[in-house]
This record gives C-alpha cells, sequence and structure tokens, in this order.
C-alpha cells in the first residue's frame, strides 16, 4: 500500500514529503525501518513516526482468529450445489461444495464441458445463485445449457421466455485468452465481492473455469520457475475465492501421459497437484461405447477413491446394459 498524506493525523503532507525523498513510499518499506534512524534521517519527530508505525500496524496485520469461529462461519456458510446428475453427485458426497475447489481432468470429448453447464444450470435454476463462467476454449454453449434448464424444470412450472432470460441472467460468461486474462477475471470478482453490496456479482456460489491447461501450456516451454510459480500464483488466488467468499469453484484440465509410457495423470505438475480439494478423472469405461462416461475420484477430503457410471446424453445416472 502506498503511503498516503491523512492516513492518520501524524501523516501531513510535510511528513510525506520527507519520507518519500529517504525512499520510504510504502507501507511495507515505513514498518521495516528502525524508527530511531528514521528520525533522525527524515527529522520528523520520533513520536510522530510511532503514531504512524501504530496506524500501519493496526491496518495491515494479521491477527489470529479461534478456530471454533473459524468452524462457524464455515458452517452458516457452507452450501452444496448439484452438478445435475444423481451418481456424480453421490461420488462428490452431494455435490460440489462451496469453499472447496474441484477438479475434472481428461482428455478430449471426455464430458468436461458438459458437466460444467450441467453444474452451472442446476446452480441458477435449483438454487437462484449466479454464476461465473470463465472459458478460455470457446465451448460454452447458451443454447446447451437453455436445454438443460428445460428439462429440469420443476412440477408444474412452464419455461417461459422471461424465465428464462432471467436465469440466463444469472450466468455471467466471459472469455479469456491467456493467463493474464483470467487473472484480470479473477482480480475483477474478487473487487466486486469486497463491496458490501456486490453489484456485478450478486449471491454469486459457483465460479467456473474451463480450462486451465489451455492457458498453461502456451507458456510453458519457458522459464520453468516462472511459470510454476503462476501455477501456484492461480491456484492460491483460486482457494483464496473459495474459502473467503465461500465459493465452489469448479476447474477443468488434461490428462496427460509420462515418458515412459505410465498412467495419464493430470496436466500442470506437481506445483498444481496439491491445490484441488477434489480430484475426478472422467474417462471411457472399459468396453464403453457412445455417451457412457466413468468418473473415478481419485483425490477427496471426504471420500475413499471410487468410481461412478453416467452418461453424457442425459441427467439420470447412467445404468450399464
Amino acid at each position: 500500500m502506498t503511503l498516503q498524506a491523512g492516513l492518520c493525523t501524524a501523516l501531513t503532507s510535510s511528513a510525506l514529503d520527507k519520507l518519500r525523498a529517504h525512499g520510504v513510499k510504502t507501507a511495507t518499506d515505513f514498518i521495516v525501518k528502525d524508527i530511531e534512524v528514521l528520525s533522525q534521517e527524515t527529522l520528523i519527530p520520533y513520536k510522530d513516526l510511532c503514531s504512524i508505525q501504530r496506524v500501519l500496524l493496526a491496518e495491515h496485520s494479521a491477527y489470529p482468529t479461534l478456530a471454533s469461529c473459524l468452524y462457524e462461519k464455515a458452517i452458516a456458510s457452507l452450501m452444496i450445489l448439484s452438478t445435475g446428475c444423481q451418481s456424480l453427485d453421490d461420488l462428490l458426497d452431494g455435490g460440489l461444495y462451496t469453499g472447496e475447489l474441484t477438479e475434472l481432468a481428461g482428455d478430449s470429448v471426455s464430458g468436461k464441458t458438459k458437466i460444467c453447464l450441467w453444474c452451472a444450470a442446476m446452480t441458477v435454476l435449483v438454487g437462484d445463485h449466479s454464476v461465473v463462467y470463465i472459458d478460455s476454449s470457446s465451448s460454452f454453449s447458451a443454447g446447451y445449457l437453455k436445454g438443460i434448464m428445460s428439462k429440469n424444470i420443476g412440477p408444474g412450472q412452464s419455461l417461459s421466455d422471461d424465465l428464462i432470460r432471467s436465469k440466463l441472467q444469472k450466468v455471467k460468461y466471459t472469455q479469456v485468452f491467456d493467463i493474464y486474462d483470467l487473472f484480470a477475471a479473477l482480480d475483477a470478482i474478487m473487487t466486486d465481492l469486497n463491496q458490501q453490496t456486490p453489484v456485478k456479482y450478486p449471491d454469486l456460489k459457483l465460479l467456473i473455469v474451463d480450462s486451465l491447461a489451455s492457458l498453461i501450456y502456451p507458456i510453458m516451454g519457458g522459464n520453468i520457475s516462472f511459470c510454476q510459480g503462476l501455477i501456484c500464483q492461480l491456484g492460491l488466488k483460486l482457494k483464496q475465492l473459495a474459502t473467503h467468499y465461500s465459493l465452489a469453484v469448479l476447474v477443468t484440465n488434461y490428462l496427460t501421459s509420462s515418458f515412459n509410457g505410465g498412467k495419464k495423470k493430470p496436466a500442470l505438475g506437481k506445483a498444481w497437484s496439491h491445490v484441488p480439494h477434489m480430484r475426478v478423472i472422467l474417462q471411457k469405461p472399459v468396453g464403453g461405447l457412445g455417451p457412457s462416461r466413468e468418473a473415478v475420484l481419485v483425490k477427496s477430503n471426504r471420500q475413499t477413491p471410487k468410481s461412478a457410471l453416467f452418461s453424457l446424453d442425459k441427467d439420470e445416472p447412467y445404468e450399464p446394459g
């Protein structure tokens, strides 16, 4: 944070000019300085510098929080969002949990985008919450989203044009072309949610990023340390959105093969592997044809590893013939 005059009574324009002349421009610059030495260098009274220091520490220090308070807050804000497919909901112990990041990994045409659209449709249709859909592969389909809503409309309800419009308006679509576009989109979401009354994203509960790997791959041929740093920063930002704002975060990823021909693994390497709370791998079942898919839960903090069968052509669980 840049120091500004008026932050406290002691931080006048004159004092600010003296601090800047000695290279003290931010709160961090000030806090790391020895107050006595700084007073001698700038000729600002020692008591004034102590007053400024107290204000800065009060504004920017991290204070301990009781675990019981965090638990009560988590329980009060917890929500489970349906995926629109009963077998997937059972696999995920009820659905997508707010405060968690869930990853869907699979090859092309494994059903990742369809499941994302199922989740978006069910969140706005059943829970009447808002969804942010960040698309990097131009695979979003408003027509398919409308079709899902038509199949899942409640008994006794009709899907009028006004209802369709009101539901679709709750899905905020953003297209990104590189990792920096994604960071900008996430920062915009945080800025809006930090307001007392969010304007652009009211009642937001689901954030979808489809897909991550297509944004990371273009920069992986450069500096490895820089690339891993971006991946870690992205994981941290997505987890912050999930925990601080009680959002369910759903991301998609590719599967990659190792050089020795071993089992396929989700892309982005070890820097990303620890980030998701839940990881589901989508694949065709052995001998499976057509729309049948197998979802394998490989990482979870609640469930043991298991699998479920479903069909991409319908929202009910797929029962093998």
